[in-house]
């Protein structure tokens, strides 16, 4: 893994540390209609499910507005997973603005540090290794600090719990 990339920097997350993702979309799997996860996996979508797997608390907020069904099935994968493992893992659809999300953030805090991601890559195969995509990716407590807030707002306003000091409620 590329440690200074997206997966890289998720991968930093472990016990007690804090992934927070809001995309358009996050597919269940790449690879064709006849794919899995198992065998194509989401690279993406799997480290975000290792790092709850490793004790951090992660949550997905995926747009509602603009979803085909592939977010919706993405939550319910998710949703399988943790039922199935009781991890500290949640997804939701949400449509914060009545108009749809179209971010794509992701905020990890680990280690004491803390990572903000930022760009244009959706969470499709072609979006990750064909397209011409952009992302900035930094270690700045100001800039996870200017950005976690909304990702908190856009959460609740989806239907999600909320955290406080950083002690997560849900």
């Amino acid at each position: 893994v590329d440690q200074g990339g997206l997966l890289g920097m998720v991968d930093r997350a472990g016990a007690g540390d804090t992934v927070l993702v809001e995309q358009l979309y996050e597919r269940v799997h790449w690879g064709g209609s006849n794919d899995t996860p198992q065998s194509a996996p989401n690279l993406r979508l799997q480290a975000y499910i290792d790092a709850a797997r490793r004790g951090a608390t992660v949550r997905i907020l995926l747009d509602a507005y603009f979803d085909t069904g592939d977010n919706a099935e993405t939550v319910a994968y998710i949703s399988q997973i943790v039922q199935n493992e009781g991890i500290n893992l949640r997804a939701l659809l949400g449509n914060p603005t009545g108009r749809g999300i179209h971010n794509k953030m992701i905020l990890v805090e680990a280690g004491g540090e803390k990572w903000t991601h930022l760009g244009s890559i959706n969470g499709s195969e072609a979006s990750s290794k064909a397209n011409r995509e952009l992302a900035i990716q930094v270690q700045s407590d100001a800039v996870y600090a200017y950005f976690a807030p909304a990702f908190w707002v856009d959460w609740t306003s989806s239907g999600g719990l909320c955290c406080s000091d950083a002690a997560f409620i849900e």
